[in-house]
């Protein structure tokens, strides 16, 4: 293993693209993109804003709808950017690095809350919708560019999942610490001033932007390389580049699945209350065995990470996301089946929730599917001649989650109608919650776990129809190499023919 790392530290090994220098580099400037990843899932959720900011309900839903509306244009505006760029420095790597300083600024803005106890509730609402707009709508485009990579860095389909192991299990590092840790601080502050709570998630996300920016600088170090059929990038509309996407089938498929599926971890966004109230007498202890268990379920996906290269060598990526989705979904209807509300506060409810919230995790989609958009680049280059990354996105990203954004006003409507809202256990201790505002968080996990469920049924039937496969995919790109190597070959030639032209003219004279 060592004499491996030392000879392939700075050069790759046969048929490879990538040395153990550049997979590292990589995994670590993912690490800081995650890093505010951990901060926008933990705090900035459509649940945890209005808890956090303890305004109504609904305002996290309406923030993020306005947030996915917005994204719906700065896409597509984003990828014809995408598209005419090309500099010594890639595509990719100027926008990552250069928009880092500025999500962490508005990501900082929408951490650093006011104080509840010393604010009007109508100012603390304003403040929500002036920093988590345009940190969700930055946010969303800077992570969107980073799962890109994947596509570019390598055009050799087994690397992809080769290095995508590893680099997950680095960049999985941030939530998988951050989560904890941010418990903790918060527990700590609940056993001395339950109104404190707040000051916590400041520190917590000014610490990691800091990380996080000086990570990606991380990403200087990695190379861009790409088959070029173009001779040169042409300038293209929005509308052009959305109607030649619309002819790729595989992205339609994988679009329409995404969609269906896109209420499939809607338990999983109350599962920190849930936490909170069940796990323990106390909303601290609750909150704080919740936190230590995070480092079970942080680590669900790792088994499958690990894997996933050897599961690539065996099986096509729709196979690989069947059998986890499938599994997953069944851990959600195993659960809605039991009821957390039959669950005695405690250890029953700490060993059963925990157990169902690792078997939602089980798997490694997150990771799978950034490979599988990176085949589906290219299959848009070979069937266009272009290959369109940033429109991709549009449909892959910017769609589904415009129409998740809209489907999650369901269960919006299902705890305004119950009265449940998480703020009702924020910064307070289980004492001054009544019984009855107890029993509505109960109330509402289990209908999200059944909306969980069908979501995830309807997903994996959209998945059927994905065509996709190993065999295709390598036939696609020998002739993307094909063409490649024609192109060279031509202008070669047409240089050469030039030369021997002003030969010709140059004796004559």
């Amino acid at each position: 293993m060592f004499s491996s790392l030392k000879k392939y530290w700075s050069k790759p090994g046969e048929g490879r693209y990538l040395s153990i220098k550049e997979i590292a580099c990589f995994g670590g400037g993912g690490m800081g993109i995650y890093l505010v990843s951990a901060v926008m899932g933990t705090f900035i959720s459509a649940f945890k804003i209005p808890e956090i900011y303890s305004i109504g309900v609904e305002h996290g839903q309406i923030i993020f709808f306005i947030a996915s509306t917005a994204g719906l244009f700065a896409q597509p505006l984003f990828g014809k950017l995408l598209h005419k760029t090309k500099t010594k420095w890639g595509k990719y790597k100027p926008y990552l690095m250069f928009m880092a300083p500025v999500v962490g600024v508005f990501v900082l803005a929408a951490t650093w809350l006011p104080d509840p106890n010393n604010s009007q509730e109508g100012l603390r609402a304003l403040q929500a919708y002036l920093t988590c707009v345009p940190a969700l709508i930055l946010y969303n485009v800077w992570i969107n560019l980073f799962n890109m990579m994947p596509a570019v860095i390598t055009p050799n389909q087994q690397e992809r999942s080769d290095i995508w192991s590893p680099i997950g299990l680095i960049i999985n590092l941030a939530p998988s610490l951050f989560n904890p840790l941010s418990m903790w601080f918060r527990s700590s502050i609940l056993g001395s001033d339950p109104s404190k709570e707040f000051l916590v998630i400041r520190f917590m996300g000014a610490v990691s932007v800091a990380f996080s920016i000086v990570l990606v600088m991380l990403m200087l170090k990695v190379k861009e390389r790409v088959y070029e059929t173009e001779k040169k990038v042409e300038k293209i509309k929005i509308s052009e580049g959305l109607k030649l996407v619309l002819q790729n089938k595989p992205l339609m498929i994988l679009t329409l699945a995404l969609t269906l599926g896109c209420l499939r971890s809607v338990a999983d966004m109350s599962s920190e209350t849930i936490g909170r109230l069940r796990y323990a007498e106390t909303f601290k202890d609750g909150l704080e065995i919740f936190g230590t268990l995070t480092l079970v379920t942080g680590f669900a996906a790792t088994p499958n990470m690990i894997i996933l290269p050897l599961l690539a060598r065996k099986f096509n990526n729709r196979t690989i996301m069947l059998g986890w989705q499938i599994f997953s979904t069944l851990s959600y209807v195993a659960l809605a089946a039991v009821g957390s509300a039959n669950l005695q506060v405690g250890l029953q409810s700490t060993i059963v929730l925990t157990a169902a919230k690792f078997c939602a995790g089980f798997n490694a989609i997150g990771s799978l599917i950034p490979l599988m958009l990176s085949e589906i680049y290219d299959y848009q280059q070979w069937k266009t001649g272009k290959r369109l990354e940033g429109f991709i996105q549009t449909f892959a990203y910017a769609v589904v989650g415009f129409v998740s954004q809209i489907a999650m006003f369901i269960p919006v409507a299902i705890q305004k109608h119950i009265g449940y809202n998480p703020k009702d256990y924020f910064n307070v201790e289980r004492e001054s919650v009544a019984p009855e505002v107890l029993a509505r968080a109960t109330e509402y996990f289990d209908i999200a776990l059944l909306i969980s469920a069908v979501s995830g049924i309807l997903m994996i039937l959209a998945l059927l129809f994905y065509n996709l496969d190993k065999k295709k995919y390598a036939q696609i790109m020998a002739e993307l190499k094909a063409r490649k190597l024609n192109t060279v070959d031509g202008e070669k030639t047409a240089e050469t023919t030039a030369n021997a032209a002003a030969a010709e003219t140059g004796t004559a004279g």
